[in-house]
């Protein structure tokens, strides 16, 4: 990997750092320049403002979520939920951050459309794909639930994050109790 490659990467890892622990309002490029060593020069001329650098945040968030499915696509239903979980862990663990999703929807009324266009891709993506893997766990007898399979999609989509938030202000035993709670849902056998 080249130099200007690297060093893009590296604004975009901690800019997705700051945004995902502080908000994507209460970050500045100067923090980044700070971190890295670099003048805020350097950092406007990978990512002119700030709408860039958060839809490349999104973008690269998105690109590992999709590796997470791609590597997940043979395992057995709970084995991808619990991959997509071991995601939610970490970030609980890192700094109680908040999902990449939930810290730009947090700010949706005050973010550019070009990036509530992304962030809603990108939320309706993981929809999807939960929709898709309970849908293929309740078929295939490995999950029980009475819900519709998109409802359920959407408590989920509800509930990661808010295991984030209650984690925040309850610690860990208030966000390991939700993340419970969420595996319920599935009632697996």
């Amino acid at each position: 990997m080249n130099t200007a490659q690297n060093t893009r990467d590296r604004i975009i890892e901690l800019g997705r750092d700051y945004m995902q622990r502080i908000g994507y309002h209460s970050f500045n490029y100067k923090q980044i320049a700070l971190e890295l060593n670099i003048k805020n020069a350097s950092i406007h001329h990978y990512f002119p403002s700030k709408e860039d650098l958060g839809l490349a945040v999104i973008e690269k968030d998105r690109q590992d979520f999709i590796y997470l499915t791609q590597k997940t696509k043979k395992a057995k239903a709970m084995d991808k939920l619990q991959a997509l979980i071991a995601s939610y862990e970490y970030y609980f663990r890192e700094g109680k951050k908040l999902c990449v999703i939930s810290t730009f929807s947090s700010s949706y009324n005050e973010i550019t459309e070009r990036m509530k266009l992304a962030v809603s891709q990108y939320a309706e993506l993981v929809t999807v794909w939960l929709a898709a893997t309970l849908k293929e766990g309740l078929e295939s007898g490995e999950f029980s639930f009475k819900e519709s399979v998109d409802d359920l999609a959407n408590v989920w989509m509800a509930m990661m994050p808010g295991a984030l938030l209650v984690g925040r202000t309850g610690g860990k035993a208030a966000f390991d109790k939700t993340i419970n709670s969420l595996r319920q849902t599935v009632k697996s056998s």
